[in-house]
């Protein structure tokens, strides 16, 4: 195992982590809709830089020889199921919950990914992924249950089903991302957060008022951040730790991303966490732990 995949591994986790933290201190300034454009727009910005100052010009021959159309219809939606969808109903779920509650609904994001590939024949199962979906559906039921009442008006619960469609719709754009040409990993993303801003930036003028937000220095500290390094760098890191180390490595990042979520939420903003809240942590953490598992044998 090499020192610098276990850098960029810990890096990825702690990235993905701690974007509930920051999303938590902004959510009340900036609605979800203007939040998620400024995320998606910051972003391609920041890709835009890099891929000018350190990427390859050259492009792969595969990608040249991949029909435009395909893969323009490829990065529409992707930027639909990556950006477009969670960064708006992750803002949208964290004006309801915490941000550890809603970093541990997101650690759901690979039972989800084993759902689709099974679904979709895109993979064969073996028992221990069914084992891993199972028990990571106790996971779910043991946050969504305590909530759960016929008071269609509980945020709270409704705050926790945006989280779990917010988790579906990032699994469902895993297995697309894999479906793209062999090409620079910041390019790629560049493209699809920039087709999600062109959605995004119109969307937020309809529906908002983008214009009159007025930010401390704190929230555009946050939202820059939210942009740079959650919108954007963590896609360049996530891609080169899978060149580097492989994909199975890659997703331990799984594992942490509740936990750093949790403890941020707890320990910086003070979330109250109950010992159910807990219990379902760890039953989610133990349903990665197997799907790893089950991923790895032969």
């Amino acid at each position: 195992m090499k020192i610098k995949g276990v850098i960029f591994l810990i890096g990825i986790s702690f990235i993905w982590g701690s974007q509930f933290f920051f999303t938590d201190i902004i959510i009340s300034s900036v609605s979800p809709v203007t939040l998620a454009a400024a995320k998606a727009f910051v972003g391609a910005i920041t890709l835009t830089l890099i891929y000018i100052l350190f990427s390859k010009k050259e492009q792969s021959p595969i990608f040249l020889r991949y029909p435009r159309k395909r893969l323009m219809l490829l990065y529409a939606a992707i930027a639909f199921f990556e950006a477009i969808i969670p960064f708006f109903l992750i803002g949208w779920g964290q004006q309801r919950v915490s941000s550890s509650m809603a970093s541990i609904i997101m650690g759901t994001i690979p039972i989800f990914t084993l759902l689709i590939l099974f679904f979709f024949k895109v993979s064969r199962l073996r028992l221990m992924h069914f084992i891993s979906i199972g028990v990571g559906f106790v996971g779910i039921l043991l946050i969504i249950l305590p909530s759960l009442t016929i008071d269609i008006t509980n945020q709270s619960l409704w705050g926790m089903a945006a989280l779990i469609f917010a988790s579906l719709s990032f699994a469902i754009s895993l297995v697309l991302i894999e479906k793209l040409p062999p090409m620079s990993s910041v390019l790629a993303m560049r493209n699809i957060l920039f087709i999600a801003s062109v959605v995004l930036i119109p969307a937020s003028f309809i529906l908002e008022s983008p214009l009159s937000i007025r930010l401390t220095s704190t929230e555009m500290l946050c939202l820059l951040i939210l942009g740079i390094f959650h919108a954007g760098i963590v896609y360049m890191m996530f891609n080169l730790l899978i060149q580097q180390s492989g994909a199975a490595f890659a997703s331990l990042t799984n594992y942490f991303v509740p936990v750093i979520g949790v403890i941020l939420g707890t320990v910086l903003l003070g979330d109250q966490i109950d010992s159910k809240t807990w219990l379902a942590l760890l039953v989610i953490l133990i349903s990665l732990l197997l799907g790893s598992i089950a991923s790895k044998s032969k």
